[in-house]
């Protein structure tokens, strides 16, 4: 196929912001970035940036990823494409053994055989069952993660499983976090209670916080609980659901800048009501409601978000005057994709997908094909 160029106002590196610079595509695939764009190159009106990554993805556009279906999966990839992300981890929550294990062959499968259509999966994502604090998870289900539990995950998602989210209190729980990073999966923590276990896991090889905060108990000036345990980490970097529900504006200024963007990552934690009006979804065998802009179970405690990347860059930008569009790329691009080891996801390189958001002067976003 014929190469072409795409020539916007400002171009988002990995390590630099770029001016009258051009992204050479070819048959989907950038395959360079030259200073100057020359005669025939596609101008755009903005700043260009990768396409993001999103590490927790449950469902979009009204349908769920324990749906597990061909049909379910294609529809909620098709639908987050819309809206900036180019790759995602399809995330399965806590669910009785069988049927977790049942779902997760389901999606090793249909990833497997993905065929194009939307945001690329990049492996799956468990969040659960081996977690302590249940949030909107299913408390029956949860489980220690055994050697005999961690080696059957494995097998059943054949060689598809990125990352994992466990509670470090959980017996064994240092132990599966080694094992899991011997075969290749990054290990999360979240879904605690107190700082017990953070020391153990992380230096087992742990490298992320899942939704810091949110279903990690309390925290106070005497008693750093399991959220201020990771975030003093420096090796760990700490998701965040950017909705305006799950942290307060000045706790999630505050995050950020503690972070900075070598540590930030970006997630939507959406679900089925992502893209929907207000109404009754499912999430997992539980129906979530949502009203107001918040997702929450019939009891009322929040169960994902609505939120797209689009809509949690917007929020980053709000919250972190300082932060631009190359602090927006590391946490909603680079930073994702490094955690999970994602090939030619992230960033503006050789190799990379050709799929880019466009920044416009604005602020509005635009999904660019190459």
């Amino acid at each position: 196929m014929a190469t072409h160029l795409l020539q916007p106002d400002c171009l988002v590196l990995h390590d630099r912001l770029v001016v009258g610079a051009a992204v050479e595509v070819e048959d989907g695939v950038v395959t360079g970035v030259r200073d100057a764009a020359g005669d025939g190159a596609r101008r755009l009106a903005g700043t260009l940036l990768p396409g993001f990554v999103d590490l927790q993805v449950n469902g979009a556009g009204g349908r769920s990823v324990p749906e597990a279906t061909r049909e379910a999966l294609d529809h909620i990839a098709e639908a987050i494409a819309r809206t900036g992300t180019s790759g995602f981890l399809p995330t399965l929550i806590t669910a009785p053994w069988d049927q977790l294990m049942q779902q997760a062959g389901a999606v090793a499968e249909w990833i497997e055989n993905y065929r194009g259509r939307g945001a690329q999966p990049l492996g799956i994502h468990l969040e659960g069952p081996f977690l302590v604090n249940p949030g909107a998870h299913d408390a029956a289900a949860m489980v220690d993660p055994t050697p005999e539990r961690i080696d059957q995950m494995l097998t059943t998602c054949r060689g598809r499983l990125r990352l994992v989210t466990l509670a470090p209190s959980r017996r064994g729980a240092a132990e599966a976090v080694a094992r899991l990073r011997s075969a290749g999966v990054s290990v999360a923590l979240g879904h605690g209670v107190g700082s017990a276990g953070v020391v153990e896991c992380v230096a087992a090889g742990a490298t992320v916080a899942t939704h810091l905060f949110n279903a990690m108990g309390p925290c106070s000036h005497r008693d750093p609980g399991m959220a201020l345990a990771l975030l003093d980490r420096p090796e760990v970097s700490c998701s965040l659901i950017l909705d305006g529900y799950h942290l307060n504006p000045t706790i999630a200024r505050q995050v950020l800048r503690s972070l900075g963007a070598a540590r930030a990552v970006l997630i939507s934690d959406s679900v089925a009501a992502a893209g929907m009006p207000e109404g009754t979804y499912r999430l997992g065998d539980k129906p979530v409601v949502l009203r107001g802009g918040a997702v929450r179970t019939e009891e009322g405690t929040l169960a994902g978000s609505a939120l797209t990347m689009f809509a949690a860059a917007d929020q980053l930008l709000q919250l972190w005057p300082e932060a631009g569009p190359w602090t927006v790329h590391r946490v909603a691009a680079h930073n994702p994709a490094r955690l999970i080891g994602a090939r030619g996801f992230g960033s503006i390189e050789v190799g990379a997908r050709a799929q880019f958001n466009l920044l416009g002067a604005d602020g509005s976003w635009e999904v660019v094909a190459g």
